[in-house]
């Protein structure tokens, strides 16, 4: 049955693109199942349930990059944008090149004429709607199909939000390039094109990015949908969306809307929006019945962050049927101990003064290779033996300063690719909706803010944990939420919503030459951009598109000349879409 579910699900998803350097892109709205097609299946309710996540992972459009494996790809390209995520820079020459993500740590290639980058985001997320759109049309009014319904929008509302945020081109400031901050006025306000269930070509052709306001009151309506449809759905796994989840996507709505202090018809912003974020974080706590991780899952060696587990609520959950091959796989890049992958070459590290800033009384302190440890401070959370703690990477490397032990393959194994990728990999944690609460009410009620971070952090993280005599209160609630959620991806919208910068070129960074930025505020790369096929399709997006954040950075230091003549991201690629 498992095997039934997962073909029907891939039907659903429509074409999949496997060219070797280019994309072939189908029309990405259409090419689906037909409702006859789908309500003629035996097991169709099952099928469309399971369609939605299985596109999260199997989701490959064919751009010919080691990043290009779907939702999790986008994930931890993201860390890399904002500085939070580096190969650990012990290594000499060109370890960076390993480090697939390295357009987005970067800052370049990242412009609309086609890259890689540009394309990967975009088309990935647009397939990833395509296959909710198929469940929603199919399910209509049906009150039988209400609950799939609810799953469907609850999917699509993530996408949407995602999409919101990572293409709203908010305000930033380039010393390289003034104009970038000049040419940003022309596109104010807008997010992306809405592709519903009942989209045509005819209409995909001509398709306006849609303002801020109209944006979030579709995603809003999806997720009042959703809560409606899901009142009393009880999902058998946690790839599928529940009322908690539905809670939870309405906490990172309404925190990203308390940034704005404009006035939209129908639509909290500023204050009111806040105190819903902090409202629906705790509904989600409530409804998830779930209870943050221990200090003996974090640094479990066989099963810290690969297993679906009773803090978070909703995840990707891989089988040996949706690991693609040995590369493109989270486990692959994140895992330290990959030797298969990338991970043992590049081992991701955490920023040195993040590590330093630390409490050595936070446990989460533990996972990272500080310069002050040993193998005997890490034996007790590693899979490596000591025997070859200096040379267990096919580099013939040692384990290097600031890597981060978060992530384990299934069951720590190192070397066996098909069953070291079969990992579940966190989509919403119920820690996310305890930091959306006290960040939120930071912005409104700083004593019951101060409360709620002290609360968390001396039940779960620290018991000697105290808030810093001096600074701002929601810079550290941030700080903590850093060290939390190093590596997941979801820093990156609290990063461009709180308009902090990248802070990479302070004395002993470890951050990478050539990706030791110090920016002031939010970086123009965070506004990404649309690929130019899209553009040469869709008239409405003419002289719409977000500017080009390309040489808008200066490093402190310079790449190194090997990864500089290999950085295959910044490479071109020609999209055809049919």
């Amino acid at each position: 049955m498992k095997n039934r579910l997962y073909i029907f699900a891939l039907v659903l998803l429509g074409a999949s693109f496997f060219a070797t350097s280019c994309i072939q892109e189908e029309f990405p709205y259409g090419s689906s199942a037909t409702k006859d097609q789908i309500e003629d299946s035996s097991f169709a309710a099952d099928g469309m349930i399971a369609a939605a996540p299985a596109s999260m992972i199997t989701n490959y459009i064919g751009i010919g990059e080691h990043y290009d494996f779907g939702y999790p790809g986008i994930l931890a390209s993201l860390d890399r944008a904002i500085g939070e995520v580096f190969p650990s820079n012990a290594y000499s020459g060109g370890n960076q090149y390993y480090d697939r993500f390295q357009v987005f740590m970067y800052h370049i290639g990242l412009g609309p004429s086609n890259t890689l980058a540009s394309s990967f985001l975009w088309y990935n997320y647009y397939q990833f709607i395509k296959s909710a759109n198929d469940l929603i049309l199919v399910c209509g009014e049906n009150e039988a199909l209400a609950e799939q319904r609810g799953v469907a929008k609850a999917f699509r509302a993530l996408f949407y939000l995602d999409l919101a945020r990572l293409y709203d081109p908010l305000y930033a400031e380039s010393e390289e390039k003034p104009r970038y901050t000049v040419a940003l006025e022309d596109v104010e306000g807008l997010t992306v094109p809405i592709v519903d269930e009942h989209i045509t070509e005819e209409i995909a052709q001509n398709n306006p990015r849609v303002p801020r306001d109209e944006m979030f009151r579709f995603i809003l309506s999806d997720l009042n949908d959703a809560k409606t449809c899901l009142a009393d759905y009880a999902p058998t796994a946690k790839n599928v969306p529940s009322l908690a989840v539905v809670y939870g996507l309405m906490a990172r709505t309404y925190l990203w809307l308390g940034g704005f202090t404009e006035t939209y018809e129908g639509l909290l912003t500023g204050t009111a929006a806040y105190k819903e974020a902090a409202k629906y974080a705790r509904m989600a706590i409530e409804a998830s019945g779930c209870t943050p991780l221990t200090e003996a899952q974090w640094v479990d060696p066989k099963n810290g962050f690969n297993k679906v587990n009773n803090a978070w609520m909703w995840a990707m959950m891989q089988s040996s049927d949706t690991v693609l091959n040995n590369l493109l796989s989270w486990a692959a890049h994140q895992c330290c101990e990959a030797e298969y992958g990338y991970g043992a070459m590049t081992q991701p590290a955490m920023r040195r003064a993040s590590y330093e800033r630390m409490s050595d009384t936070d446990f989460r302190k533990r996972l990272v290779y500080g310069p002050e440890k040993t193998y005997a401070d890490m034996k007790d959370i590693t899979n490596i033996p000591e025997s070859r703690w200096t040379i267990f990477s096919e580099e013939k490397k040692g384990a290097r300063v600031y890597a981060h032990f978060k992530f384990r393959t299934n069951s720590g194994e190192l070397t066996n690719y098909s069953i070291a990728n079969v990992v579940d990999i966190p989509l919403m944690r119920v820690e996310e909706m305890y930091f959306i609460e006290a960040e939120a009410m930071a912005h409104y009620s700083e004593a019951e803010a101060r409360e709620k971070i002290t609360s968390f952090m001396t039940s779960y993280r620290d018991p000697r944990y105290s808030i810093p005599a001096s600074g701002d209160l929601v810079e550290e609630i941030i700080f903590q939420k850093r060290c939390e959620f190093w590596g997941e991806g979801i820093m990156f919208f609290d990063f461009k919503r709180l308009d902090m910068g990248i802070h990479n070129a302070y004395d002993g960074t470890n951050a990478p030459a050539g990706a030791d930025f110090e920016t002031k505020g939010r970086c123009p790369g965070w506004n990404y951009c649309i690929p130019l096929a899209e553009v040469q399709q869709n008239v409405a997006l003419k002289g719409l598109n977000n500017p080009d954040p390309s040489s808008t950075l200066k490093a402190h230091s310079s790449m190194p000349e090997s990864v500089t003549n290999a950085v295959p991201g910044a490479l071109r690629c020609s999209v055809v879409r049919k």
